[in-house]
């Protein structure tokens, strides 16, 4: 009957428990502060994007200077141009990709594919415009943004 007793007299929580909640919630506040929303070891000003098809690169663009396909993929990639947006479209064993890219605004965004009803990659968020990749798995095709890295030799690892 004592440990009953103790139970109904004394708080739930002590002052030091109260005090250790509240400094993790600030912790994990300002943590999130500072790598959410200031974004502080983000990527760095991004200045083209990358096109893997199954982890072999298809073709690259850098915004203000052009595309460049890869030897191999001279019949898989076509360029058009819809006004000042350059349709980029990818076409593998798997189906096809239409890629967006806007060189003024320095995005890249997937318009359109053949891969699914729900088309994922569609909805993936654009590179340049707080995107990170945009991937389109049943495709095994990956976009991803250069900052300011050189292609030319491949690296390893």
């Amino acid at each position: 009957m004592s440990r009953l007793d103790d139970v109904r007299t004394h708080r739930p929580f002590a002052v030091w428990d109260l005090l250790v909640y509240a400094l993790l919630v600030l912790l994990i506040g300002a943590l999130f502060l500072v790598f959410v929303v200031l974004d502080v070891f983000g990527s760095d000003e991004v200045n083209g994007i990358c096109v893997q098809v199954r982890g072999e690169t298809a073709y690259t663009y850098t915004f203000g200077e052009g595309g460049e396909v890869m030897p191999g993929w001279e019949e898989c990639i076509e360029e058009s141009r819809d006004g000042n947006i350059l349709l980029v479209r990818i076409t593998a064993e798997e189906g096809w990709n239409e890629l967006a890219i806007d060189d003024a605004a320095a995005t890249a965004v997937m318009r359109d594919a053949d891969c699914s009803l729900r088309k994922d990659c569609t909805a993936m968020r654009a590179i340049g415009g707080g995107g990170s990749v945009i991937t389109c798995i049943p495709h095994a095709l990956k976009v991803i943004p250069l900052a300011g890295e050189d292609l030319s030799s491949p690296s390893v690892g």
